[in-house]
């Protein structure tokens, strides 16, 4: 018989698993075969790149420039796993992420949405009247307090949560009792012991990387025919930024940042993206997107005190 249950929950930058999209941030509960939680893991993970949707985890490139690359806590999560039922809220997604970044660290591991169990399908057995799919549903339908939503330690304990009521309503033995079965005898491979430390979100992180050139801080000045480049997912929609831009006169280089690039748009200015770290090679000044709006404004404010100041001298 499994030693009991990991609930295991991963915030991501993106949907593409197998493409270039990265594990962020991974949290494990343990329960024991009766439901009761029996211990916690979790860690911010470097992804090597810029974080995606920041406005759904919050997580910040400062936050996990210093946290272990998935690769440094193979190990030690696969520890977390071994044995164990993978248990999760839309198991599928975080199964597929948990074996791509697995399989790009060189481990080939038991993990697939097939040999876990998902509370959100579980869902339809256990809470039918429930209003929706998600997991702030589901824990509404079951009273489970869920605080802190998308943050994978707190999103971990909630599908515990629901997951041991969903024990309790199944009694024994449980209808999944294979799955128990089959956790107990899978082998997983030896990995040697990881000596990362691990990085939560909120714990102090040192100070924001200094190799970057502030625009604002310089008080750089955008004139027409300046080139700008984007980087990450911006509040606004890309296309109206750079729509934004053409119309006061830049240009706009979607693809990469070069020697020429006068200004980096990010969404994080302390982006780990490739088009963040060429700009910091290369002094290109980074500024946020507010920060952007704000030039522009100067920009235009530039423009009509000079259009202003040539009026009144022809008409002179």
């Amino acid at each position: 018989m499994a030693r009991g249950y990991a609930v295991v929950d991963v915030e991501t930058t993106g949907l593409a698993a197998h493409g270039s999209d990265r594990v962020v941030e991974v949290a494990v509960v343990h329960l024991d075969l009766e439901g009761s939680v029996t211990g916690e893991w979790c860690t911010l993970v470097n992804p090597a790149r810029d974080l995606g949707p920041q406005r759904i985890h919050r997580i910040t490139a400062a936050e996990v420039r210093h946290a272990p690359s998935f690769h440094r806590i193979a190990g030690a999560l696969a520890g977390q796993l071994a044995g164990r039922v993978l248990v999760a809220h839309n198991l599928g997604f975080d199964a597929r992420f948990l074996a791509a970044e697995f399989d790009r660290a060189g481990v080939r591991v038991p993990v697939a949405a097939e040999a876990g169990l998902c509370t959100m399908r579980l869902a339809d057995h256990y809470l039918p009247d429930r209003a929706g799919r998600s997991l702030r549903a589901c824990c509404d339908a079951a009273g489970v307090s869920l605080t802190d939503a998308h943050s994978a330690l707190h999103d971990a304990h909630a599908a515990a949560a629901l997951f041991a009521g969903y024990l309790r309503s199944a009694g024994r033995p449980e209808p999944w009792s294979d799955l128990l079965h089959d956790a107990a005898s899978t082998p997983w491979p030896r990995l040697p012991p990881d000596e990362a430390t691990l990085v939560r979100r909120g714990e102090a992180v040192g100070p924001r990387f200094l190799g970057r050139v502030s625009a604002e801080l310089i008080g750089l000045r955008l004139r027409r025919d300046d080139l700008v480049v984007f980087t990450g997912e911006m509040a606004e929609p890309r296309d109206v930024l750079v729509a934004r831009a053409l119309a006061s006169g830049l240009r706009v280089n979607s693809g990469y940042v070069t020697r020429q690039t006068r200004l980096l748009v990010a969404a994080d200015p302390d982006s780990l993206s490739s088009k963040a770290r060429r700009a910091q090679a290369y002094g290109v000044p980074i500024v946020t997107e507010d920060g952007f709006d704000r030039m522009l404004a100067a920009m235009a404010d530039g423009i009509g005190r000079k259009d202003h100041r040539t009026e009144w001298c022809g008409g002179s």
